[in-house]
């Protein structure tokens, strides 16, 4: 492919698909051509707003002049809309979490593979420059070993995310929707998975986890533990402790900017803040790689390779199955139904 405009199409009209729509339409040489919902008057109102086309998740999937389609509906219908979409020869950016669970993901792998198209999950922190300069200086043993590390993630979600967190036909509950940040930071900023995991949880009437709490063990011997909800009010703090000082990276969704506390003599010598250039709209990040990407003729990212997504949706499967929860669904295979 070469350097010209990169063609968007969107699948599932809901507001992060709003939030992907913005960051296309800011991104110079990125273009939205369509967007498709079950749901027409949706299709229609969202096609109004940004001046593209509606379309029927089967007309979308077989334009000729869109590159690459955004899925954004919920994380039940992920592995079937990628699929239907896989099957007519599409690349595909997936919004997190990729699938519900790690055998969906394989799937998803092995029929891109197939096809020769392009697949990436859209887990938006991932591509921030602020999270890269993080990977660096722990990269770079700007702190030496990293010993531990401590996530806090959590808050009391907005109205219109609730009835979705709730639902556990939607695949709800906070580790699928927000512990996926913290687990993707770790292994990102770490560069390996965890060789051992521990997993606990509090439950909500509907029967899903809504607050979580995860230790994790890696191969290199750090010690991580991860606290998330999404119906409690928690700091939002990454710590990575080493034995020459310690990273403190606090609003790590929000800000662009952590210390770096170095030590000597057992006690804090100095710190330094490094700071990146973030933006208003954190998608346009993960835009600008997909579109990269496309350009090049990769058929994955290198921020985020495929099997690291699935690597990332076993520990995942692993953490469910310890509270235990899995979803009716999952029991069946895929869901077949609306969005």
């Amino acid at each position: 492919m070469s350097d010209k405009t990169i063609r968007w199409s969107i699948i599932g009209a809901g507001v992060i698909a709003h939030k992907m729509a913005d960051a296309i339409q800011l991104e110079a040489d990125n273009a939205l051509i369509s967007v498709a919902s079950k749901s027409p008057e949706k299709a229609e109102a969202f096609a109004r707003e940004y001046a593209i086309e509606a379309d029927t998740y089967e007309s979308l999937v077989e334009r000729e002049d869109v590159d690459v389609i955004y899925i954004a509906t919920t994380h039940n219908f992920h592995a079937d809309n990628a699929l239907m979409a896989l099957e007519h020869g599409k690349h595909l950016v997936i919004e997190k979490p990729f699938t519900v669970n790690a055998e969906q993901a394989r799937r998803l792998k092995d029929a891109a593979e197939a096809k020769s198209c392009f697949l990436m999950e859209a887990i938006w922190t991932r591509f921030l420059p602020s999270m890269k300069a993080l990977r660096e200086a722990i990269r770079n043993h700007t702190i030496g070993e990293v010993k531990v590390a401590t996530i806090n993630f959590g808050g009391i979600a907005p109205e219109h995310y609730r009835g979705r967190l709730f639902d556990p036909a939607l695949a709800g509950g906070v580790t699928l929707d927000m512990g996926i940040y913290p687990i993707s930071m770790l292994c990102y900023v770490l560069g390996e998975r965890p060789a051992s995991i521990h997993a606990t949880a509090r439950f909500s009437d509907t029967g899903v986890d809504e607050i979580a709490s995860y230790q994790f063990v890696f191969p290199s011997g750090c010690i991580a533990t991860v606290n998330t909800s999404f119906n409690l009010l928690m700091r939002q703090e990454a710590l990575f402790f080493g034995d020459k000082g310690y990273i403190d990276y606090p609003e790590f969704q929000q800000s662009d900017a952590f210390t770096v506390k170095y030590l000597k003599d057992r006690t804090i010598d100095r710190e330094e803040t490094i700071r990146t250039e973030n933006a208003d709209n954190g998608f346009i990040f993960q835009v600008r790689e997909a579109a990269r990407c496309l350009r090049a003729d990769l058929r994955e990212s290198p921020v985020i390779p495929v099997a690291e997504t699935v690597d990332i949706m076993a520990i995942m499967d692993e953490i469910r199955r310890q509270l235990p929860l899995q979803y009716e669904f999952e029991k069946t295979g895929y869901t077949k139904g609306t969005q």
